[in-house]
């Protein structure tokens, strides 16, 4: 009996945190060298061990090695698909609450690679980067683990936060630099719109307003406008830079009159701010009308 009882004390130990016995996650899971699939509903996992039954009725559950699996391809739960219909939707404030609820109840598979815990959460500060809440995504950041993430376009997505979180400081020296340090580089759309966006809004605050146009124009097309409200902002900011130019102000005190020159600098510009106008209240006027400043630009239209 004492030989027993100290065998039984050498067998190693399963631990888990305190997670709900509730939850539990679809998945699928594999073997290595060809040991075969079979289907699983995981109740919790660790970066060493995994929980899992292998039937959804089950009261039982098997304690396992995380180095038995090959992979652990992890089903899509109802309320993350239901959170990323309304991310799609461009309902970002109610995805933003939908998304931590997934993110609080599927902790318990946090340490799995690209689980829903974490997906979340990045979903989550992708939302608040829409709703330019910049405080609150700084808040989730900071306690982010990105470890479990694979896909090269969220990792560089989390790299771009360290812009946004210039952007959040004022910080326009640094904003401009990293910006200016990832032209270079090939991106997909819409994250080439958010570096250009941040370089114009550096730009701009540096008083280099008309190198900040250029990008502005460059945030409002990389994507081909699919990040509307990026492209909303860049627009507005980019008529509130030619209020502020002198020689569009002086085109504007000639225009249709015997002083109008249609070959100066400033007559080419009020042009370009014409057509952007228009085209705001054609496509962009997306619950936010142009103010009477930026709307007074619409009457200076080139004639054909």
């Amino acid at each position: 009996m004492k030989h027993l009882i100290f065998s039984l004390l050498l067998l190693p130990v399963l631990t888990f945190p305190a997670f709900s016995q509730a939850f539990e996650a679809e998945a699928i899971l594999s073997k290595p060298d060809n040991g075969g699939t079979f289907r699983a509903w995981i109740l919790a996992a660790s970066k060493t061990q995994i929980r899992y039954k292998t039937t959804q009725v089950s009261t039982d559950f098997i304690d396992a090695p995380a180095s038995d699996f090959a992979t652990v391809f992890l089903a899509e739960p109802a309320d993350y698909a239901a959170a990323i219909d309304l991310y799609e939707g461009r309902k970002y404030k109610e995805a933003q609450e939908a998304f931590a609820a997934v993110k609080n109840r599927c902790k318990p598979i946090a340490t799995l690679p690209d689980n829903f815990h974490t997906l979340a959460a990045f979903y989550e500060m992708e939302c608040f980067r829409h709703l330019g809440d910049y405080e609150s995504l700084a808040a989730v950041l900071k306690t982010f683990l990105k470890e479990p993430l694979t896909r090269e376009n969220q990792l560089r997505q989390l790299d771009l936060y360290t812009m946004w979180d210039a952007v959040r400081a004022l910080a326009w020296d640094r904003v401009l630099l990293i910006a200016s340090e990832r032209d270079a580089e090939v991106l997909p759309g819409y994250q080439r719109a958010q570096v250009a966006y941040c370089k114009a809004l550096a730009l701009d605050n540096l008083g280099r307003g008309r190198e900040a146009v250029i990008e502005y124009n460059i945030a409002m097309t990389a994507d081909s406008g699919a990040s509307e409200i990026l492209t909303q902002q860049a627009a507005l900011k980019a008529l509130g830079v030619y209020q502020k130019d002198p020689e569009v102000q002086v085109a504007i005190q000639n225009w249709g009159t015997e002083d109008e020159n249609k070959n100066s600098t400033g007559y080419t510009r009020l042009t370009e701010a014409a057509a952007l106008a228009v085209s705001y209240e054609k496509y962009l006027n997306l619950g936010k009308a142009l103010s009477s400043e930026l709307k007074v630009f619409t009457k200076y239209v080139a004639p054909k």
